[in-house]
């Protein structure tokens, strides 16, 4: 019996083209990424996340101010360091009696008499181990002016404040030891020059420390005030002073600082001197204490001048909004490197005018 069997057809195997569509995918997806990544490039997008990366952390600046009396005498100094980057202002009160430590004998005040301020920040900077970025001499009025705008200070002192000036009663300090009271920016410039503390010339260096530190995070209470305060309180300290401190670097540190006032953090910290007080009332600074200040302010963004090619130190009564371009810049490096910044806070400027031009086409 002739039987009829089928032949079974052998299955073709789909490999091969399962083969060429992977591949065919794969092309495909390295020509998306390359489109993908030429687009990306085309608008920017890869750069400024690169920018961002590699954007340069905000530079410190230590300024150095010096109270210079009516008489033309250096009655006392802070080194005041503005850490944009860590919300920070570290104060420390110099006494005008600390002694040079290149000489080894001349005090600041002495050193000022001699080789004016430039001499003295020279002196800072050996005798305290820092870099000063700028400097400034501030009047007896300047400080006062300073010290009423950010409010004054409340204070109780541990002992007795008792002086009678020989020039008028609005000079007189009378303060028992546990009083509270609300002192204004003449009497705490008084209490910090009289010999009213039983620690002599170290007792008014502490309190100086102690009122630069709370006027300045009184300051930071206050901050929308601050802000806009900023360019007023840079014409009262410059006006009638000796000073490297320029308008176009002002505006620099100027964006720095309205970012630290928006933080709503009181930034101050004072750091009391230490060392020896001689018989003839001069300060001997310690050298264990130069290397905790300088290891506290150690930093690859701390700024650095070069003697020989700081501008001359001039007096001005300009203010930063008034002034023109200067020639000279403190440190020509770090402005170019801080572009961005000078760039924003000149913006930032020209739309407070505006809008302050606005208001006054409205009244």
């Amino acid at each position: 019996m002739a039987s009829s069997k089928r032949k079974k057809k052998k299955r073709r195997s789909q490999a091969p083209v399962a083969l060429v569509y992977f591949v065919t995918a794969l092309i495909f997806m390295a020509i998306l990424s390359a489109v993908s990544v030429y687009l990306l490039q085309k608008f920017n997008v890869l750069d400024d996340d690169e920018e961002e990366e590699t954007q340069s952390t905000p530079p410190v600046f230590t300024e150095l101010f010096a109270r210079v009396n009516s008489k033309g005498v250096l009655a006392d100094m802070a080194l005041i360091r503005i850490d944009p980057s860590n919300n920070h202002i570290l104060i420390v009160p110099i006494s005008a009696v600390t002694v040079d430590d290149r000489s080894g004998s001349e005090t600041m005040k002495e050193v000022y008499d001699s080789e004016g301020m430039e001499g003295v920040r020279k002196a800072v900077e050996k005798t305290f181990g820092v870099s000063v970025t700028n400097y400034a001499t501030v009047t007896n009025e300047a400080f006062e002016r300073i010290a009423d705008l950010f409010g004054g200070m409340t204070y109780s002192p541990d002992e007795e404040l008792y002086y009678l000036s020989e020039d008028n009663d609005e000079n007189d300090i009378s303060i028992a030891r546990g009083e509270m009271v609300n002192l204004t920016g003449r009497q705490i410039r008084l209490i910090s020059q009289y010999p009213v503390f039983e620690s002599g010339k170290k007792g008014n260096n502490d309190f100086l420390g102690l009122a630069l530190e709370t006027l300045i995070n009184n300051a930071f209470q206050t901050a929308n005030i601050t802000a806009d305060n900023l360019d007023n309180i840079y014409s009262i300290i410059t006006e009638n002073s000796d000073t490297d401190l320029t308008p176009d670097t002002f505006r620099v540190l100027k964006s720095y600082l309205k970012s630290m006032l928006q933080a709503g953090k009181l930034p101050a910290e004072k750091m009391m001197p230490e060392g020896t007080w001689t018989e003839d009332d001069r300060f001997l600074l310690s050298s264990d204490f130069r290397e905790e200040l300088r290891a506290k302010t150690s930093t690859s963004d701390d700024y650095s001048y070069d003697a020989g090619t700081t501008p001359a130190a001039t007096t001005t009564t300009t203010t930063a909004a008034e002034a023109a371009p200067i020639e000279g810049l403190p440190d020509a490096d770090y402005l170019a490197a801080d572009e961005s910044a000078r760039a924003a806070a000149e913006q930032q400027e020209a739309q407070e005018q505006a809008e302050q031009q606005e208001t006054n086409d409205q009244n």
